[in-house]
């Protein structure tokens, strides 16, 4: 079952992904950086063509490489890829690119963390955390616009989170606890469609 989530999240990421890596990297002309591009065309993400992609020191390939495990689900290559990245070519433009795929990370994972609630709260904090933190380093990026998007889809996650722990709390005879949670996704994501059912589910206990 493992393989089917992440399968499908693989999916998803690389539908909500399209076109950036594209947009973003230059082509190179030497025999081995295209044997790597072509491989990576293919769709591969190891360990091994990581090595490889950090020895050849070549910002756009990293940056391409990077992009594929992302959308490949293989979110540590990732991970280390743009780590590298950011500590090797500080002074390039593209930058905040690579901060932006560093911030789809989390997301990501978030995203993966599927139907456990407990973990899409740990995720999601973290998520959120991370894009306000490229909004403040890079307040002009081209990107900004879809970190803002996703953010709001992170806050409507972590409320319906909240919200299903709260009526399993409830499930469990916990209501005391569920109440209190409800108040706080309530206050807490007040424009959330989850704090919308938080209001009637405790309209509904009085």
């Amino acid at each position: 079952m493992g393989s089917v989530v992440r399968s499908a999240g693989a999916l998803v990421l690389a539908m909500a992904l399209g076109g950036c890596a594209a947009s973003q990297v230059s082509p190179q002309s030497e025999s081995a950086l295209a044997d790597l591009r072509a491989r990576l065309g293919m769709g591969q993400c190891t360990a091994e063509l990581n090595a490889e992609v950090i020895a050849a020191q070549q910002p756009p390939l990293h940056l391409e490489a990077a992009y594929q495990c992302l959308t490949n689900a293989q979110l540590a290559l990732s991970e280390e890829l743009l780590a590298d990245y950011q500590s090797r070519f500080v002074g390039r433009a593209d930058q905040d690119y690579a901060a932006y795929l560093a911030a789809l990370v989390p997301y990501a994972r978030f995203e993966l963390a599927g139907g456990d609630s407990q973990a899409r709260l740990q995720q999601g904090r973290i998520a959120h955390a991370r894009m306000v933190e490229f909004v403040r380093q890079y307040p002009q990026s081209q990107y900004r616009s879809e970190v803002a998007t996703r953010m709001q889809s992170i806050l409507e996650g972590l409320a319906q989170a909240e919200y299903d722990l709260a009526l399993l709390d409830a499930e469990r005879g916990q209501l005391d606890r569920a109440k209190r949670r409800m108040r706080y996704l309530q206050d807490s994501y007040p424009r959330s469609t989850a704090a919308t059912n938080a209001i009637a589910w405790l309209l509904d206990q009085e």
